[in-house]
């Protein structure tokens, strides 16, 4: 328990001497990963758009053969 409460005191005093150069280190080192998140995302989005543009032309594509197919033809007179 002892050793507990000394490493909570050592916690917080580290943090009271050199808290703002701690955050100011997580700052700059995450601006890098958000980055390249962002990036990610963003690519993810130009691709998902790519395919389901693909899908949206074959799902028509398909429909209207369908149509085509079922689509009574001209009727013949005798």
């Amino acid at each position: 328990m002892v050793r507990f409460i000394l490493g909570a005191v050592a916690g917080g005093m580290a943090v009271w001497c050199w808290g703002d150069q701690l955050r100011e280190l997580a700052a700059n080192r995450t601006n890098r990963i958000r980055k390249g998140a962002a990036d990610t995302l963003q690519a993810v989005e130009s691709k998902a758009e790519n395919v389901l543009d693909l899908a949206k032309e074959q799902v028509s594509s398909v429909l209207q053969a369908g149509q085509d197919a079922i689509r009574p033809g001209p009727t013949r007179t005798r």
